[in-house]
């Protein structure tokens, strides 16, 4: 089945390559799409067989030594590497919204600021031109989202006519340069591993080493040497990325407790993460596991009395109850359930939370 699917992503990886040598053509009949596509997909490091694998360089966490490069520092080099050339290009610096989604996924509280530092040290004398170019882009991506509807309602002629009008309003003359065959092929590689991570959802009948492989192999051919290969860096990321994939899930919670941390650490240690990372996540995943267990015990006491009583006695037991389960975060789960959420009824998702 392992070589199956490696034959099955061989053969998808050489589609996309064709597709790269053909005309843009048919790029403004998939704009609607374009929003979806434009989402960031995280790559995955070195699998379970070091020797076959390739080095997918250093591991940025807070656990690794002070020689290593900082994030911030691994992309001023690639920015300069890859874009250096061609960076006063509108098409050049619209590839860029994906960095800065990047960083603001790293970064959720100061995002933009440290995206533009970095776009100063790479490119001081563009920075702010390319600021404004993404800002619009990103305008553009709204707009596309606000009128999907209306958009795949149209027929194509009339779409495309729309899509152009609105790409003209924001960029002007450079709306022609923008969406260009760089652009179009760095979607496809988006797409592609898309794919990849669909295919993986589906293959309920290879085991977590086969899919770590694969997963490896198609990345790999699909990112290496490419602007976006700074993805690799993120072991975090990678490992939730993974570690969502339904199938993973789905073997996982058929494993005895010690059995599946076993696996879980094994994951995390072929991902690049060193001995003292999966030490400390192991400690992390035995706090989340007794949550886990508390949570879930309260629930069936939650619906034992909801199924007993109800109006001002049921709450009266139920502010009770969850005195008793969440002590000092009582009033929060409180909340969340006037708000009508209920954190353990939430599919676990074993290594994510």
């Amino acid at each position: 089945m392992k070589k199956t699917l490696l034959i099955i992503f061989a053969a998808l990886l050489f589609a996309i390559m064709v597709v790269f040598s053909i005309s843009v053509i048919t790029y403004d009949s998939r704009q609607t799409d374009t929003i979806e596509k434009n989402r960031p997909v995280a790559a995955i490091p070195s699998g379970r067989k070091p020797s076959s694998q390739p080095s997918l360089g250093p591991t940025n966490t807070a656990s690794s030594p002070p020689s290593e490069m900082s994030v911030e520092d691994r992309l001023v080099e690639e920015l300069k590497k890859y874009y250096g050339d061609t960076i006063a290009l509108k098409s050049t610096q619209a590839i860029l919204l994906k960095v800065r989604d990047y960083i603001r996924s790293l970064y959720p509280e100061d995002g933009d600021e440290r995206f533009y530092t970095i776009l100063k040290r790479a490119f001081p004398e563009l920075a702010d031109e390319i600021i404004i170019t993404l800002d619009k882009l990103e305008k553009y991506n709204r707009w596309l989202t606000e009128n999907q509807i209306k958009l795949s309602e149209m027929n194509d002629l009339e779409r495309k006519g729309t899509l152009w009008e609105k790409r003209q309003a924001l960029f002007g003359d450079d709306a022609e340069e923008i969406w260009s065959d760089e652009l179009f092929a760095y979607e496809e590689r988006q797409q592609a591993m898309k794919e990849a991570i669909r295919l993986l959802d589906e293959s309920y009948d290879t085991s977590i080493e086969e899919k770590l492989d694969v997963y490896i192999s198609a990345l790999t051919e699909t990112y290496e040497g490419t602007p976006e290969a700074y993805f690799l860096e993120n072991r975090g990321l990678l490992s939730k990325v993974f570690f969502g994939i339904d199938s993973v899930q789905k073997e996982l919670a058929r494993m005895q407790p010690d059995r599946r941390q076993m696996e879980i650490n094994e994951i995390r240690r072929e991902m690049g993460f060193t001995q003292t990372q999966i030490e400390d996540h192991e400690k992390i995943d035995a706090y989340r596991n007794q949550r886990w267990e508390n949570g879930l015990n309260y629930m069936k006491e939650r619906d034992a009395l909801a199924a007993q009583y109800s109006g001002p006695e049921l709450e009266e037991k139920l502010n009770t109850l969850r005195e008793k389960f969440f002590k000092h975060e009582a009033v929060t789960i409180e909340r969340e359930e006037t708000d009508g959420f209920f954190r353990y009824k939430r599919p676990r998702v074993y290594g994510r939370n």
